[in-house]
């Protein structure tokens, strides 16, 4: 019962490609919310890692684009906020290329459980 309970409460993600969701979570870590704020906005539970995870989607395709590797900057995206500035630089660089790529996201509702 609790299981579902927290299932309808927080967005699950059909797909698990790049979308706009992920964007809009990196954005927000980068404008300085904290990850209970994040969750708070997007309807995950306190603890959950998904906001988390869902930035570091971007993270990675970001280090893609700009031909880095992941071993290299495991610091910046263990620590987005502490280079802000070199995300914010990144992440404005190649916004238009990743809004491209992104897909809107489709979420699964209470009655497809």
């Amino acid at each position: 019962m609790e299981q579902e309970i927290v299932s309808l409460n927080r967005p699950l993600l059909k797909s698990r490609g790049l979308s706009t969701h992920h964007i809009e979570i990196f954005e927000m870590i980068l404008m300085g919310k904290s990850t209970k704020e994040i969750n708070q906005t997007m309807g995950y539970s306190q603890r959950s890692h998904a906001g988390v995870d869902h930035s570091r989607k971007v993270m990675y395709k970001l280090l893609a684009l700009e031909g880095l590797c992941r071993k290299d900057y495991v610091k910046q995206v263990t620590f987005p906020r502490q280079y802000y500035f070199w995300w914010k630089n990144v992440l404005h660089k190649h916004m238009e290329l990743l809004m491209k790529i992104a897909i809107k996201p489709e979420y699964y509702t209470s009655s497809a459980f």
